[in-house]
């Protein structure tokens, strides 16, 4: 299962209903992106993170 490596963001599971209350299992996954980005030490690293986060300016992206 894929994780935010920021938030920690991740699968999550739950019902959708119909109208006539009849139920039926499914997942909501978060919206992740494989990147490449700078750690404090000034290496760089592919990690796992969420689109929130980068559009939040979270994370340093490598160029």
């Amino acid at each position: 299962m894929a994780v935010c490596q920021i938030c920690g963001k991740k699968t999550v599971f739950g019902n959708t209903v119909a109208h006539s209350a009849t139920t039926e299992r499914r997942t909501w996954k978060p919206n992740l992106r494989r990147v490449r980005v700078v750690l404090e030490d000034g290496s760089t690293k592919r990690i796992y993170v969420c689109a929130k986060c980068l559009k939040a300016g979270k994370v340093k992206k490598a160029v």
